[in-house]
């Protein structure tokens, strides 16, 4: 099982598609190292060598920033006589500089050694890694002027990266046409993610963590995230609270790949802790809110009174989510054992439901509500397939299936205090807060 920690702003958050090694940027294949946390790179005319291009980094001084590219093939670290990796950097200062390579990803998991550049100009680097290493390394990662409290800076230079390739990665799977275009009027959302023209109303991150790859699946371009969640999730954040409460509704559009078998949103919180509630997707039944789909696109909608009437996922603080503290926001599954390549778009908040995705959230009522004993959840016009009633742990407390308008929810066993009942009818699944006394 993997755990993401909210306040990593170091890992890569958008990956571009390689080769193999050795990488000798001469090949448009090579020019698609992306940098982050504020690093620049680019292939450009070697500054000592008219005939011969190379890598440029200019970093952005900070402990952690750098640049990284998905390959092709692996890296094969897993032989202790040919695992180590060559490359030429070019310094500009005439001293010890630290930096970080680091291989990630895949089965093998991640591992990385620090480096030194120790002259101005090129130099030869070997950097040797250790036993007992893996064979699936799908992404290499160089950051420059790396480790904790590094905030030296300079743009350097690097050509012929070379080492041991593995096997071919894999093709991963893309779906076949971008998510549809949102249709909530625009004047009604807060955009989180989406490219999509019409919503300029955004709410814009300080700082993200994680791991994602941010791919083109249409024409015209439909930028969209794209989650290995064998490797990692992927969130972003804000220094301060921000406030949402003029919004009602989450919503997104998922793919997911015939591998997954689990997605849960994050909402997080900080009213003085870091707190963390999920909707889950797919997963263990007693978990999950919905069934998930593979294969196609599938919008989600999510009343944030789930969010606030739910208990916290994590250690740390009582009570459900404020609106008025939203901090972060992550996708993720329980483990990198349940779910591979999710595919994620147009995140936003909104202040209606969409009719034509779910059923309306008052389109249900419970009465009486607060009650002393029992509930009826009714609907107008819709039949109930299904209720299950969950108390502020997530454990399940009552089951109950049924095919009328109208069905009766008996709460005689149940201990006084707030629960949450989840109500599936034609094909969708609401959420309501039912308050016993």
């Amino acid at each position: 099982m993997k755990k993401i920690t909210l306040f990593t702003m170091l890992f890569i958050t958008t990956l571009a598609f390689g080769q193999v090694l050795p990488l000798d940027f001469e090949v448009p294949e090579d020019n698609n190292f992306a940098g982050f946390n504020g690093t620049v790179a680019s292939v450009v005319v070697d500054p000592t060598d008219a005939t011969n291009n190379v890598l440029q980094l200019a970093g952005n001084g900070v402990d952690f920033d750098g640049a990284a590219m998905t390959l092709t093939t692996y890296v094969d670290l897993s032989d202790d006589a040919t695992n180590t990796i060559t490359m030429r950097m070019w310094s500009p200062v005439a001293a010890t500089r630290t930096h970080l390579l680091k291989f990630e990803g895949g089965a093998s998991g991640a591992t990385e050694l620090f480096f030194n550049t120790t002259m101005m100009g090129w130099q030869t680097v070997s950097v040797n890694f250790g036993p007992n290493l893996g064979n699936q390394y799908p992404t290499i990662v160089i950051f420059t002027d790396s480790g904790s409290g590094n905030t030296a800076t300079g743009t350097y230079y690097i050509d012929d990266i070379t080492g041991p390739n593995g096997a071919a990665i894999p093709q991963t799977p893309v779906p076949a046409t971008p998510a549809p275009d949102p249709t909530a009027p625009a004047s009604q959302i807060l955009k989180v993610f989406s490219d999509f023209a019409p919503y300029t109303n955004a709410w814009t991150r300080d700082y993200n963590f994680g791991q994602s790859q941010l791919v083109d699946l249409g024409s015209p371009a439909n930028s969209t995230l794209r989650l290995n969640l064998a490797a990692a999730g992927y969130g972003e954040g804000r220094n301060n609270v921000f406030d949402i409460t003029a919004y009602d509704f989450l919503q997104f559009d998922y793919w997911a790949d015939t591998n997954s078998t689990e997605i849960r949103f994050f909402i997080i919180g900080n009213a003085g802790s870091v707190v963390e509630y999920w909707y889950q997707i797919g997963g263990s039944a007693a978990g999950s809110q919905e069934a998930i789909v593979q294969g196609a696109w599938k919008h989600v909608e999510i009343p944030l009174a789930y969010f606030q009437n739910s208990a916290p996922r994590s250690t740390g603080g009582t009570g459900g989510f404020t609106k008025a503290n939203f901090f972060q926001w992550k996708i993720d599954a329980s483990s990198n054992l349940q779910s591979d390549f999710v595919y994620v778009d147009n995140i936003y908040f909104s202040q209606q439901a969409l009719s034509t995705e779910s059923v309306a959230l008052n389109a249900f009522s419970a009465y009486p509500n607060p009650a002393k004993d029992s509930w009826t959840i009714s609907s107008a016009n819709t039949s109930i397939d299904a209720v299950q009633v969950y108390d502020l742990t997530g454990k399940l407390v009552i089951d109950l299936k049924g095919n009328s308008t109208s069905l009766f929810v008996d709460g005689n066993s149940l201990a006084n205090g707030m629960y949450v009942a989840k109500i599936t009818a034609a094909g969708a699944v609401q959420n309501m807060k039912l308050v016993k006394e």
